[in-house]
């Protein structure tokens, strides 16, 4: 893809994030409104469909992270011997990595993903470190092996702003989770008394009663926003990102970008089946993730 093709894509793609932006917004209203009325319809209580979606969504994510960070280590270490800093850009991208990792492990094994699958998975220390070798270093390898033999600083700037998108949309929806807790549907449905449909701009004021009331799993009250819709619509930025590492990818981003909406289409549908998030939650999850990635593109430019 020459130049121009480029910056013909970022923009294009900027603009298709904003409408993105806008339909998520709409969609968001839609559901501050109809939310109580739509859930039980899609509602099939452990969809094992549904889980599958969810947890390849998640995982997807989590691989980009790994893939991306063992892309930049390459460039850390392919710096000259006597750069002043390249051990010190080792060591933090090292403890950036391994620590980032192991959360997106932990992730990966939670009971909304692997967990719900197989009763025997636990998000425990143990199977963190396991999913982090198993599941996720071997991709920071294939990153890393990728740019092994290339020393770009263009192409690390570009891999620090992929990383940097991905780390502030989670960051973002985290901080609104942690302000507005709601009961997912699926918590509701069991009757539990006392655990009643909440409107997202109406938190849960007595959260710690019920969850020893009821024995609760505290996740059931992280229901708003959907990150799992946050991290699968940012597929939009890292499954065309892919064409900074092989560059043949450059003349299919536009392929890839739609492939990223599939993806992203694909996960906030199975959330919202397997009674984890209401209409308003996913597209809260998506007007974020839409928004961030209209700015990486803008930013993208910038860079280039």
């Amino acid at each position: 893809m020459s130049d121009e093709k480029t910056v013909k894509f970022n923009k294009t793609a900027g603009i298709i994030c904003v409408v993105m932006a806008c339909i998520f917004a709409v969609t968001f209203i839609i559901g501050t409104f109809t939310d109580q009325k739509i859930a039980p319809v899609l509602f099939h209580d452990m969809n094992m469909g549904a889980l599958i979606v969810s947890t390849v969504g998640i995982y997807i994510f989590c691989a980009f992270y790994a893939f991306f960070f063992g892309a930049l280590f390459s460039q850390a270490v392919n710096l000259p011997k006597d750069h002043k800093k390249r051990t010190l850009y080792i060591t933090l991208i090292l403890v950036l990595g391994t620590v980032t990792l192991l959360i997106c492990g932990g992730s990966v094994l939670d009971i909304n993903n692997l967990g719900g699958i197989f009763p025997i998975v636990q998000r425990d220390v143990p199977q963190m470190i396991i999913m982090f070798v198993v599941g996720l270093l071997p991709v920071s390898a294939i990153g890393y092996l990728a740019c092994k033999k290339r020393s770009d600083a263009l192409l690390a700037k570009h891999l620090i702003l992929v990383l940097s998108a991905m780390t502030f949309s989670f960051f973002l929806y985290e901080f609104v989770k942690m302000g507005l807790p709601r009961p997912r549907y699926r918590l509701i449905a069991k009757g539990h008394e006392g655990v009643d449909f909440h409107r997202w701009y109406d938190p849960v004021k007595n959260k710690a009663e019920l969850i020893a009331k009821h024995s609760i799993n505290k996740d059931d009250f992280k229901s708003f926003p959907s990150g799992h819709t946050s991290n699968s619509i940012m597929n939009i930025t890292l499954i065309p990102a892919l064409a900074l590492v092989y560059p043949s990818l450059k003349e299919k981003k536009m392929f890839l970008f739609v492939l990223g909406i599939c993806v992203g289409i694909a996960v906030l549908l199975s959330r919202m089946i397997l009674g984890a998030h209401f209409l308003s939650d996913v597209s809260c999850g998506g007007f974020i993730a839409s928004v961030v990635s209209a700015v990486y593109y803008r930013l993208y430019k910038k860079i280039s």
